[in-house]
């Protein structure tokens, strides 16, 4: 007897995006830059992933936005270079740093600093 079936969907979380109020839930969150991938299954093991989508998702209730491939990559850049746009850099930054102690914000600080300074060394 074999097991098979088809449906399984697995989410992996790339980084947050944005700070976005959500339509459904009407709570302002931090969306989360995401791929959904669906599987078939065999003795309930996924197998074969047959549809992959890129998204941007309410960590809340858990509806999302599609993007293209290249709004997907360009967000993942976005977020692995630490650049914002200029309107949200105020805002991204107070996420970052809500709840931390002054200690800990210098810390993060130094660590953004360093990384930007890696990465301008690369290119």
């Amino acid at each position: 007897m074999i097991i098979w079936g088809w449906g399984k969907v697995t989410k992996k979380i790339v980084g947050q995006a944005f700070q976005q109020q959500c339509n459904y839930c009407n709570r302002e969150e931090v969306w989360q830059l995401c791929i959904v991938r669906t599987w078939f299954t065999l003795f309930f093991i996924p197998i074969l992933s047959y549809k992959k989508r890129h998204c941007l998702l309410c960590p809340n209730c858990g509806s999302y936005m599609e993007l293209t491939e290249d709004q997907f990559e360009k967000m993942k850049l976005d977020l692995k270079l630490g650049s914002c746009n200029n309107n949200n850099n105020s805002a991204k930054d107070s996420l970052k740093y809500a709840g931390k102690t002054e200690a800990q914000i210098n810390y993060l600080k130094q660590m953004d600093e360093y990384r930007n300074k890696n990465i301008n060394e690369k290119c």
